[in-house]
């Protein structure tokens, strides 16, 4: 029988976060050198970050009771979904 591990599925997941963390590093510098000149620019670089380490911190949570080690088996996904 086929099967993957679970921990398969953080591969796409690792890839969206390596992208948004280069972007965000982009967005961060160019807020610092163009954008944050007042406290308005300031508060926007703030709250950016604060609901980055919002999310990142959900998703923590929410993924640390998955069991990484079982494995899931290919015919047990239901062929309408692809």
């Amino acid at each position: 029988m086929l099967s993957l591990p679970t921990y398969f599925l953080l591969f796409p997941y690792a890839l969206f976060l390596l992208g948004y963390v280069f972007f965000s590093f982009a967005n961060v510098i160019s807020l610092g050198k163009y954008g944050a000149r007042n406290a308005v620019g300031l508060m926007a670089s703030f709250i950016f970050v604060c609901g980055t380490a919002i999310v990142v911190f959900m998703t923590w949570q929410s993924l640390s009771a998955v069991d990484w080690t079982a494995v899931v088996p290919l015919t047990a996904i239901p062929v309408q979904a692809f």
